[in-house]
């Protein structure tokens, strides 16, 4: 497998609703949980709390074996974080000014990609449409975002598709040739997906419009998501959990 291909494998718009028990959480209590975790960390100025908050999310990858399908991502965000240090501590020569004026920055970062991770690779699109129609959200902002989440499987499906063509013609796509010869990537791999992206928003539209599909239509579905113990019982220690981070930061704050 090429490069290219590795880094759009993990979407493979496959979910196993019995993998853990994140998966078979409601997606509005994991949606409670994003939307939680997202806006508390923008306020957090403790780098150790945001530190302990980015173990959490790790744990909780783990936890959902998730953590296999991201790793190469987080890999990459690694790399990405020393090589930011490492340049500022050769422009300012101080590496204990670049790692504190990073790292903050890059635990917020870390905590935003891994919830989000967490989030879509534990919810099949359908749960999430059924979810956000009782939560009373307008029925064009459901299709909206079912499609768009189904759009990503579609398009890593259509990338690895080009990168096989290409393979198949001599053109091999590696990850030096993003720097060396970025044009490759442009040309090889960006214009094609980006042509096959229009076509298939065109055959979308086609399909809803032959099936009749109105944005304010209430549509129903054979299995209904509901609140369980599961639901009620995370809900309320992420609930604790989180107060008493904003409370140690609060208290932090203070004492300095």
């Amino acid at each position: 497998m090429s490069f290219i291909s590795s880094l759009f494998s993990p979407f493979s718009g496959d979910y196993d609703h019995d993998a853990s028990i994140i998966h078979g959480l409601d997606p509005r209590t994991k949606l409670f949980f994003l939307i939680s975790i997202t806006t508390l960390c923008a306020f957090i100025e403790n780098i150790y709390l945001l530190m302990a908050l980015g173990s959490g999310l790790f744990l909780l990858m783990v936890i959902s074996r998730i953590l296999k399908s991201v790793f190469k991502f987080m890999i990459f965000f690694l790399i990405f974080w020393v090589l930011a240090i490492v340049i500022t501590t050769i422009i300012t020569r101080d590496i204990a000014y670049s790692v504190e004026y990073f790292s903050p920055f890059f635990a917020r970062f870390f905590i935003l990609i891994a919830a989000g991770f967490l989030f879509a690779f534990t919810t099949p699109p359908q749960k999430l449409a059924q979810s956000l129609q009782k939560l009373k959200f307008p029925p064009s902002i459901i299709f909206t975002l079912t499609i768009t989440l189904r759009y990503i499987p579609a398009l890593a499906r259509e990338a690895e598709s080009i990168v096989n063509a290409l393979r198949l013609r001599g053109i091999k796509i590696s990850g030096m040739d993003l720097i060396k010869k970025p044009i490759y990537f442009y040309r090889g791999l960006i214009i094609p997906l980006i042509i096959r992206t229009i076509k298939m928003a065109d055959e979308v539209a086609i399909a809803a419009e032959s099936r009749g599909f109105k944005s304010n239509n209430h549509r129903s579905s054979l299995n209904n998501v509901k609140l369980g113990k599961n639901d009620y019982s995370f809900a309320v220690v992420t609930s604790i959990i989180l107060f008493f981070v904003v409370m140690i930061d609060k208290t932090s704050l203070i004492s300095l």
